[in-house]
């Protein structure tokens, strides 16, 4: 139940081609609230059903379309992304949840647009790249401030929300298409079922009492 209501992006839409377009909503998404209401697994699992549901839309795209739809398109929105989203435990799921999606969903990804991209975004993706395949970091396009009209490039403005520069709403007339996409938000406590991770790290050091031990560290940003 609080993954579902919890875990932000969705599908919405289809581009030029027909292929399923999938959204993921980076800023308003709690990853320590979600960690810390259900297990690593669960959200693994939850995001391999997702993978799946997109799977079916294809071939229902290919059915409809009389032709082969094998391949989604993805918009990132990190508007809002920051240092709470770089804790460890979450990037380690979230590397976790590429390494499926590479292993089972090989050549299933046409492109990756990253819109509202923040200063701290070139520090993040360092942290996840590796996950990724060299065929599948080639498909990541950051874009800039003229997202919206390269997005409207590949895709119909009827079949982008409002909200990112189109004009589909919900039928209630929301610009946010929030029946089709969830925007997440912060994991009230009374979800909590732990109050703290085990964490893993690639290195550990015991330092005596009246010892001194220096660590150098790159700053990646100030």
């Amino acid at each position: 139940q609080v993954i579902r209501k919890y875990m932000s992006g969705g599908m919405c839409g289809y581009d030029r081609e027909g292929s399923p377009i999938w959204y993921e909503i980076i800023g308003p998404l709690d990853a320590k609230g979600l960690l810390f209401s259900a297990s690593k697994q669960d959200l693994i699992k939850n995001k391999f059903r997702d993978c799946e549901v997109l799977r079916r839309e294809c071939q229902q795209q290919s059915q409809k379309l009389g032709k082969n739809v094998e391949m989604v398109m993805m918009i990132y929105d990190c508007e809002g992304l920051g240092l709470k989203h770089l804790w460890k435990p979450a990037v380690d799921t979230y590397g976790e949840v590429l390494s499926m999606f590479e292993e089972n969903y090989p050549e299933s990804l046409k492109r990756l647009f990253i819109v509202k991209a923040p200063k701290i975004f070139p520090v993040a993706y360092n942290l996840i790249k590796h996950f990724l395949s060299e065929d599948t970091r080639k498909k990541v396009v950051v874009l800039g401030s003229n997202w919206k009209e390269v997005l409207q490039q590949y895709i119909d403005p009827e079949q982008i929300p409002v909200e990112y520069g189109g004009t589909l709403t919900d039928p209630d007339g929301n610009p946010k298409c929030p029946s089709k996409i969830n925007y997440g938000g912060d994991v009230p406590q009374s979800y909590y079922v732990r109050d703290q991770l085990v964490q893993q790290y690639d290195h550990t050091v015991v330092v005596n009492r009246g010892s001194s031990h220096q660590v150098e560290y790159e700053i990646l940003f100030p």
